[in-house]
């Protein structure tokens, strides 16, 4: 697999990652936290035991984020052994998307 082919195929697992990231960090998270009792003893109608629910997707969105990252590393990897380099922008941008991916994350598991 080309360097170019890792990088995008980086790109559009991230995007499949974005999904199930924004629902637990941005939505349904927060949302959990306003409720009076343990998010433990919580069963939806739809999905069942709430925790287990937002369980899954936080180890979905660290699987998929970290199945990305590891793409991004392989074809960057692969470019510079290549003797090719990335521009500074294809570069930058993934590293942005990984660290607000992970702090994130690592936000709202804390709260």
């Amino acid at each position: 697999m080309s360097s170019l082919s890792s990088y995008y195929t980086s790109m559009i697992v991230y995007m499949v990652a974005a999904v199930p990231l924004i629902l637990y960090g941005l939505v349904v998270k927060p949302i959990a936290n306003l409720y009076n009792e343990p998010i433990s003893t919580m069963v939806s109608p739809v999905f069942g035991n709430y925790a287990n629910y937002l369980n899954g997707l936080f180890f979905i969105s660290v699987a998929l984020v970290s199945l990305s990252l590891f793409f991004f590393i392989v074809s960057w990897y692969g470019a510079s052994r290549a003797g090719k380099s990335f521009s500074t922008a294809t570069k930058a941008l993934p590293i942005i998307l990984f660290a607000f991916a992970y702090i994130l994350l690592g936000v709202s598991g804390l709260a």
